[in-house]
């Protein structure tokens, strides 16, 4: 067995404020390659920050008119300003062939996009065709984190989560079929070279007639949970813009703590109440399958946050490994 084989497993997933500006983009790309010195890595990305929520409005306000005139200039609106941020992103990340290579792909996605929008003015809204508008932001942003990588010299290959996470056709809260997406991912992972360092969108699937499903709100964190489930991954690792979980909201309250450790069930409590921000169907398949999950911040990256800990999971290894402050 390869040494690269005989690493542990470890599901990183980086959330929408963690690819939304260069600077926390390159504590993505460092991230991932640091905790590929000690792990294997399988890596989940959100779209870039309020993406998801400028292509809802914009879908909000084009079903209004979808004949007018302005309805059309609104989705030219938008496509401009999806590419103007894309590319200024890709220019100050990727090498220049990467941003060649990148930008063709945002050619396609962009024309996609403009299709669907075609679709939704032809043939009226659906739950179908908002799925098929708000999966843009995910695949948008998986080719620039694996051309990124590609960049640093790791083998990292294109990878199309629809293709592994198989749902029902409950469009915009899809539910996975948890058999059929066992048997899809666990195939694609042991296909993949042991030194791969793969990355999936979040928060989307496919239905059973090959439409793009969505999974809900904050479906990435599902996604990376069902991953990470499925792999028998040694951790999960969630990074955000804050370095943990706390007593309370520390940008109202200057008083509070942050969790260094929580039991699995303390934290279904607290995603039952709102307070992890987290899709609510995450925790589930990592109680299930023992995974426990660390809750960290994207700023510094290398220190502790908040440990989530299953029942019987005694030790707990974090990865990437944390660093004494």
């Amino acid at each position: 067995m390869s040494s690269a084989a005989s690493k542990p497993l470890v599901v990183l997933k980086f959330g929408g404020s963690s690819v939304g500006t260069p600077a926390h983009f390159r504590n993505v790309i460092d991230t991932v390659t640091w905790t590929a010195e000690s792990a294997r890595v399988v890596t989940v990305v959100s779209a870039l920050s309020m993406v998801t929520r400028q292509l809802s409005n914009a879908l909000e306000n084009f079903v209004a008119r979808p004949d007018d005139p302005a309805g059309r200039a609104m989705v030219q609106e938008l496509l401009d300003a999806l590419r103007e941020r894309h590319t200024t992103h890709a220019e100050a990340l990727l090498s220049s062939d990467a941003q060649e290579a990148y930008g063709a792909r945002l050619d396609d996605q962009l024309a996609e996009l403009r299709d669907t929008f075609g679709r939704i003015a032809a043939e009226g809204f659906s739950p179908a065709g908002r799925d098929a508008v708000l999966s843009t932001g995910e695949q948008l942003a998986v080719p620039m984190v694996t051309l990124a990588l590609r960049d640093r010299g790791h083998v990292a290959p294109f990878c199309d989560a629809t293709a592994l996470l198989h749902t029902d056709a409950s469009f915009g809260a899809a539910a996975v079929d948890r058999d059929a997406t066992a048997e899809a991912v666990r195939r694609w992972y042991a296909g993949l070279a042991s030194h791969a360092l793969p990355v999936l969108a979040g928060y989307i699937g496919r239905a059973p007639d090959g439409r793009t499903t969505t999974l809900g709100f904050e479906g990435s964190d599902y996604t990376a949970s069902l991953l990470a489930a499925l792999l028998n991954a040694t951790c999960l690792t969630r990074f955000t813009d804050v370095d943990g979980l706390y007593t309370a909201d520390p940008g109202t309250n200057p008083d509070v703590e942050r969790l260094e450790r929580l039991s699995m069930e303390q934290a279904f409590a607290m995603t039952e109440s709102g307070h992890l921000g987290m899709h609510p169907k995450t925790l589930r398949p990592l109680a299930e399958a023992g995974v426990p999950m660390q809750v960290r911040s994207i700023r510094n990256p290398r220190a502790a946050g908040t440990l989530i800990v299953p029942k019987g999971v005694e030790e707990v290894h974090p990865l990437p490994p944390i660093e004494a402050a």
